[in-house]
């Protein structure tokens, strides 16, 4: 039996997250720290948070391991359409001041930072599909990033439950073919929101984002409200610096940049466009 966490292995572990995702656990998160570090303790039949600790730090398959103890940690809480408003305001507001910015280029960005499972990014597609289906000149990219390599694999492969589409408007179930054979009663993502979408794993607190062009979009929702003031700076400075003039940041609906940063003006349902 996997024995308490004590104080200072807590601080060991804690600190160590912080370092590679920036997630800070209060010590009110302790249990919930011990139970995922006990997970991990079985699967390689070790009988002490040390000794688990130290095989991260010098095993050579440490790296991969806590990669695998970070998607364990991480949360992945996700779905179609999430934050309705959101989508609204994106239709109906942001992408037409988009468009109309970027009438030279035709070129748009989007970024869905902490994708998990793909429903975000996917849910973005549509209704910039909708908006741009009439105009096949428009270069349209969207980086579905996450740090959670298991969840990168599902969204990659874009089947889904009939649980997990019921929350799709009707209207926008055409993108999705039925499964069939191994994939019956799953629906399967269509090619045309496919290949607008790049999936990729990044930290985003590593804050340096090497990008080729500006974004215009950036959704990160429901991401700091993990982090500490300090990350959570890094991590808007990092965002004004990506995007485009006058591009647009959406958070999460308990996230709010007010008397925090400036350089935003909240447009509402916690959507913020950057000044100048």
């Amino acid at each position: 039996m996997v024995p308490d966490l004590s104080e200072s292995e807590f601080e060991l572990f804690r600190h160590l997250v912080k370092k590679h995702v920036g997630i800070s656990f209060s010590r009110a998160k302790k249990a919930t720290l011990q139970r995922r570090l006990a997970s991990r303790l079985s699967r390689f039949g070790l009988d002490s948070y040390g000794a688990y600790y130290r095989y991260l730090l010098h095993n050579k398959e440490g790296g991969l391991e806590l990669r695998q103890l970070i998607n364990a940690i991480t949360v992945d809480q996700t779905a179609f359409f999430r934050h309705t408003k959101q989508f609204e305001l994106l239709a109906n507001v942001v992408l037409p001041q988009v468009a109309a910015q970027k009438q030279t280029t035709r070129k748009l960005r989007i970024w869905s930072a902490g994708c998990a499972t793909g429903e975000e990014a996917y849910s973005i597609a549509i209704v910039v599909n909708e908006m741009f289906k009439r105009d096949a000149a428009w270069d349209i990219k969207i980086l579905a990033s996450d740090i959670d390599t298991d969840d990168l694999k599902f969204a990659y492969k874009g089947k889904y439950s009939r649980e997990c589409v019921q929350q799709i408007p009707v209207e926008y179930l055409r993108y999705f073919r039925k499964g069939t054979g191994k994939d019956t009663g799953f629906f399967l993502v269509r090619e045309v929101l496919r290949k607008k979408l790049l999936f990729r794993r990044l930290n985003i607190v590593h804050f340096d984002f090497s990008f080729k062009s500006p974004v215009d979009i950036i959704f990160c929702r429901n991401v700091m409200i993990y982090f500490d003031a300090e990350v959570k700076k890094k991590l808007i400075d990092s965002f004004f610096c990506v995007l485009e003039r006058h591009g647009f940041l959406l958070l999460g609906s308990s996230e709010s940049l007010i008397g925090i940063d400036e350089r935003f003006a909240l447009v509402g349902h916690s959507i913020y466009q950057k000044r100048g």
